[in-house]
């Protein structure tokens, strides 16, 4: 009985060390496929832009970034739908899932409280990367897949950056009047171009409507997207002078 007992339990005892040694085995090929697909993910990229002024912190998953500049950016991001946090001091003013595409960098703006697709643009061209800092491609890699204005219409222009935005727009609230700011804006446009949304609220700081009628007509052919400009008729005191304002734009 003793004997048979004996051999039960060695038979026993190798069946189990066959069975962990299994166990372990697969774990490990597990692991390493798990590694190698991790390791050979494509990966893409993120990044933010916030128009209206401030310093804000931005969560994708777990990386931070922080700026007062309003530009953000996020690289190597492996997470096909990442979830995307924006903070403004403790507050939290967004919290919202993204949809991401291996390879591409996805540019989205936050605007009027809203997220909004800009771009999508693919990260390689020739197995080069093709892309620029922020908005598009690099210039030997400026044609063929990201649409472009004509360069004679914009040679004399560029998009006011919300870095470059922001600078301009403190020395603008420094100029205590209408006169004075109308005329920091006349030099500016000269050789900058601004979404609507700079637009408001370079409005909202002038005194009287005459000249914030007067600033609206102006930097109207210096607007990227004029499609929303009449969006800026709620700037106005006056009925008389929204009323101009929405005359200006349906003759456009």
């Amino acid at each position: 009985m003793a004997l048979l007992w004996q051999g039960f339990s060695t038979h026993t005892n190798e069946t189990l060390i066959n069975m962990k040694k299994t166990i372990f085995l697969g774990l490990a090929m597990l692991f390493a496929t798990l590694s190698f697909a991790q390791n050979n993910r494509s990966t893409a990229e993120v990044f933010l832009q916030i128009t209206k002024p401030g310093k804000y912190t931005v969560y994708l998953d777990d990386e931070l970034v922080s700026s007062a500049t309003g530009r953000f950016r996020f690289y190597d991001v492996y997470n096909s739908k990442p979830m995307l946090s924006i903070m403004q001091g403790n507050r939290l003013i967004l919290k919202e899932q993204l949809n991401v595409n291996a390879q591409e960098r996805l540019i989205v703006g936050f605007d009027n409280d809203r997220l909004n697709v800009i771009k999508q643009l693919s990260m390689f061209r020739n197995n080069q990367y093709a892309l620029d800092d922020f908005y598009g491609y690099s210039e030997p890699y400026n044609t063929g897949i990201s649409p472009r204005p004509d360069r004679g219409s914009v040679r004399n222009y560029t998009l006011m950056s919300p870095e470059a935005f922001y600078q301009f727009f403190s020395l603008y609230k420094k100029e205590k009047f209408d006169d004075g700011r109308l005329r920091l804006i006349k030099a500016t446009s000269k050789n900058a171009t601004f979404s609507t949304e700079q637009v408001k609220y370079l409005l909202k700081e002038f005194a009287f409507d005459d000249q914030r009628l007067e600033t609206a007509k102006l930097l109207f052919p210096k607007t990227i997207d004029t499609q929303n400009y009449t969006l800026l008729a709620d700037t106005f005191k006056f009925p008389s002078n929204k009323d101009d304002f929405l005359n200006f734009i349906a003759k456009e």
